[in-house]
């Protein structure tokens, strides 16, 4: 009976001692979306990084979206809304994720603050429809920043619109976020695969090139930007863009889990050889697959080519400093358990 109850204990204190021990991570992209977003049921999604092939179309064929891609692992997103936000909070406990950008619907933002106040940073976009909005969205935004309902700006999908990044129209919207000093999270590189031709009719791959971004810079100097994706497969542009634009940060959310391991690793570690492994941000974009976060966490941790340092500054440190967190935060996200 003493042996097991040594052994009981003794697991106890491991598993402790584990979750203890984990370093905390920071999330700069995930979304709080509901299921009606996708049909409203449970929905696939395909764990790239496990194995994918990008098969191709017959054009003469009516357009499915399945045909094109063959995936090695599809998992299902939970049933429910809730089932959704309960099994994204158990990963990020059981990671040590202990904050996360999100972005998505308004009563979706707000349900899943009000479920983890401390964990969750709100994030709203500069679009409310298919189009562009009006000038009049601007004082809504500024009003929500204000009361605190909104802490970055993100995701700017301009491509997703057929826009380029620095449209015009867009203009506002990027003088208030100078202006109020708000992080700002633009959307760049890889859609959803053949997605203009079923779900982003105005997406177009080359509105994705990091070097679009440049105009926009210049014009608005103090400006913090983070290119989402970091702008991947496009690494070339996005290296330039770091190179002359020495404020603009990256995230290398969904490619971490969408495509496959040796091409992401391809890409992030092009990136750090380039000297650029401070200004690397760790993101997952889980949208409404919790399942992805660990996959997501694992790409960084298991990559060769990372010295645990490098490890920690993508998966932490650099966030800290991009949204200038105080010391009173790190130091309370480093003491923050997973319980």
């Amino acid at each position: 009976m003493r042996v097991i109850a040594c052994l009981a204990i003794a697991l106890v204190s491991s598993d402790t001692h584990a979750r203890d021990a984990a370093p905390p991570i920071i999330d700069m992209h995930m979304h709080a979306w509901s299921l009606d977003e996708f049909g409203g049921q449970s929905v696939p999604g395909c764990i790239g990084a496990e194995g994918v092939e990008m098969l191709g179309i017959d054009p003469a064929e009516p357009f499915d979206f399945t045909a094109q891609v063959d995936c090695r692992r599809i998992v299902q997103s939970p049933a429910t809304d809730e089932e959704v936000l309960a099994e994204t909070l158990a990963a990020m406990k059981r990671l040590n994720i202990v904050a996360g950008v999100i972005a998505g619907e308004g009563p979706v933002v707000a349900a899943w603050r009000k479920a983890a106040p401390d964990r969750f940073i709100p994030a709203a976009n500069f679009f409310t429809g298919p189009e562009a909005p009006p000038s009049a969205h601007v004082s809504t935004l500024a009003a929500q920043v204000e009361r605190g309902e909104t802490k970055v700006f993100a995701e700017i999908t301009a491509q997703y619109r057929g826009m380029a990044p620095d449209d015009p129209a867009l203009e506002p919207f990027y003088a208030m976020a100078e202006r109020l000093d708000i992080p700002v999270g633009i959307h760049m590189g890889y859609g959803a695969p053949g997605g203009p031709y079923w779900v982003y009719p105005r997406y177009r791959a080359a509105l994705g090139n990091p070097l679009l971004l440049e105009t926009l810079l210049v014009r608005h100097p103090k400006l913090r930007v983070y290119v989402m994706h970091a702008g991947m497969p496009m690494t070339d542009e996005m290296i330039a863009l770091l190179y002359s634009h020495p404020q603009v940060f990256v995230d290398i959310s969904a490619d971490n889990w969408g495509v496959p391991r040796a091409e992401f690793h391809h890409h992030l570690k092009r990136l750090v050889d380039a000297g650029y492994g401070r200004r690397i941000m760790f993101g997952s974009d889980q949208m409404v697959w919790p399942q992805s976060i660990e996959v997501a966490v694992e790409s960084i941790i298991a990559a060769p080519f990372l010295s645990e340092e490098q490890k920690r500054d993508i998966l932490y440190n650099n966030a800290a400093r991009f949204l200038r967190l105080s010391k009173a935060e790190i130091d309370r996200h480093h003491k923050r358990k997973t319980e």
